[in-house]
C-alpha cells in the first residue's frame, strides 16, 4: 500500500499531462484502452488515468457498410484535405453527432462544402465592410457607444450565441454548435442585418453617424464569430485574422491563436424590453409584409420592394412604440405608414393586413432608392457628392 502511494507522488510530481484531461476512442475500447488503462492506472498509483473518457461510433460509408479496402469503400483523410481542405475534414467531423455511427462520403463533403462557404461569405462580407473605416477610428475607443434598435438586436443575438457555443463546446456538443453558427450567418446575418446595412455602408459617407453604427456592430460580430470559428475551423480562422483591415483590439496580435477575444459590449439599460420590438413585433410583420409584397409584385403593381409603398394596419402595433425604428430601411421600401384600422382595400396575412401601392416618389441615380429627389439624386447622396 504504500509502495502504491508512493508511485502515485512521483507520477504526480514528474508528470504535469497526468493523469489525462480526456480519452478519445471508439466504443470498443471500454473492454480495451479504456478498461487496460484504469486498472493499470488504480493498481500502480491508486488514481484514474484520465478526468474524463469519449467514445466515438465508427465510420462507415453513405450506405452504413463498414469501410473496407476488400469492398473499396474506403476514403483516406488525406484524399479529402487534398480536395476540400483541413478545414472542411474537420466541419465533417463537428456536423456528425459523434456518439453513433458516422457517414463519410462525397457527396456528404460537397453539400457540407456549401455550408462551409456559407459562413466563410459572411466573414468576408465583415471583412469587406471593415477596409473603409471612418478615419478618425483607430482604436475601440473611437467606436460608437450609442446604436440604433436594430445594432443592438444583432450583437444580443451575437451575445446569446456565444454563451449557448461555450456551453455546447463544454459539453463536446460540436454538431449543434454548427447548426447554430450556420443558422446565425444565414438568416441573422445574411438575409436580415447585412441586406439592411448595404444602402449606409455602401452609399453613406464615412463619418455617417448611421455608417459608424454599423461599423461598431460589425467589429464586434467579426471578433464574435472568430471566437465560435477558432477550434473549428483554425486555418479559416487564421486567414480572417491575417486580413483584418486594421490592427487594434482584438486585431492587435500576431496570430488569432494568440488573440484574446473576449470582446464585452456594453448595453445600454432595459434594452431587452426594447428588443421585444424587433422579436416580438417587426420580425413576424416583417415576414408577413414580405409575403404579401411577393403577391402584389405578381401583380404587376410594382415590380421591387424598393418602390413599394405601404400602408400597414397591425392590431399589435398599439403595444409598441414604432418610433424607435425606421421600418423603409428596415423593409426595404420606398415608404411605410401605419394606419389605426382595417381599411376595405387591404389584404390581409396571418400578422397584418397591408395596402400597397407603387411610390410616387422617383428613384435616386446615385443609391437607386425612391426618395425626393434635386437633380436627380437624393439629399443623402447630394451631400456626399459634394463633400
Amino acid at each position: 500500500m504504500n509502495n502504491r502511494k508512493e508511485n502515485s507522488i512521483n507520477l504526480s510530481k514528474n508528470k504535469n499531462n497526468w493523469p489525462a484531461t480526456l480519452y478519445v476512442e471508439g466504443q470498443d475500447q471500454f473492454r480495451g484502452w479504456f478498461n487496460s488503462s484504469l486498472i493499470t492506472s488504480t493498481i500502480l498509483t491508486n488514481q484514474t488515468p484520465y478526468q474524463q473518457v469519449l467514445s466515438h461510433g465508427f465510420v462507415v460509408d453513405e450506405k452504413g457498410h463498414k469501410m473496407s479496402k476488400s469492398l473499396g469503400n474506403v476514403i483516406d483523410p488525406e484524399d479529402i484535405i487534398k480536395k476540400f481542405g483541413a478545414d472542411l475534414l474537420r466541419l465533417w467531423v463537428v456536423s456528425c453527432d459523434f456518439t453513433k455511427e458516422i457517414k463519410v462520403s462525397i457527396p456528404i463533403l460537397k453539400n457540407l462544402q456549401e455550408s462551409y462557404q456559407k459562413i466563410r461569405n459572411t466573414c468576408r462580407f465583415l471583412l469587406g465592410n471593415l477596409v473603409n473605416l471612418p478615419p478618425k477610428l483607430q482604436n475601440e475607443n473611437g467606436l460608437e457607444k450609442e446604436l440604433s434598435l436594430a445594432d443592438y438586436y444583432i450583437l444580443w443575438q451575437l451575445e446569446k450565441l456565444l454563451e449557448e457555443s461555450q456551453q455546447k463546446y463544454s459539453e463536446y456538443n460540436f454538431n449543434n454548435i454548427y447548426i447554430s453558427l450556420l443558422s446565425f450567418c444565414t438568416n441573422e446575418l445574411s438575409s436580415f442585418y447585412f441586406e439592411i446595412s448595404k444602402d449606409s455602408l455602401y452609399c453613406d459617407s464615412l463619418n455617417s453617424s448611421r455608417r459608424k453604427q454599423i461599423i461598431t456592430a460589425l467589429y464586434y460580430l467579426l471578433g464574435g464569430l472568430l471566437k465560435i470559428i477558432r477550434p473549428i475551423f483554425p486555418y479559416l480562422a487564421e486567414e480572417i485574422y491575417q486580413n483584418i483591415p486594421f490592427h487594434f483590439g482584438f486585431a492587435n496580435n500576431e496570430s488569432v491563436h494568440l488573440a484574446d477575444l473576449s470582446l464585452s459590449f456594453s448595453f445600454p439599460d432595459n434594452y431587452q424590453a426594447k428588443i421585444k420590438l424587433i422579436t416580438d413585433f417587426f420580425l413576424p410583420l416583417r415576414q408577413d409584409i414580405f409575403f404579401l409584397l411577393e403577391k402584389v409584385r405578381q401583380e404587376k403593381t410594382i415590380t421591387a420592394n424598393s418602390q413599394a409603398s405601404c400602408l400597414v394596419y397591425c392590431k399589435e402595433s398599439e403595444k409598441y412604440d414604432l418610433s424607435l425604428l425606421n421600418w423603409t430601411e428596415l423593409l426595404l421600401v420606398a415608404e411605410v405608414s401605419f394606419s389605426k384600422q382595417l381599411e376595405k382595400n387591404m389584404v390581409s396575412g396571418f400578422f397584418c393586413s397591408l395596402h400597397v401601392t407603387k411610390t410616387d416618389l422617383k428613384r435616386c441615380l446615385r443609391c437607386w432608392n425612391w426618395q425626393k429627389l434635386e437633380n436627380d439624386v437624393c439629399w443623402r447622396c447630394k451631400n456626399v457628392l459634394l463633400v
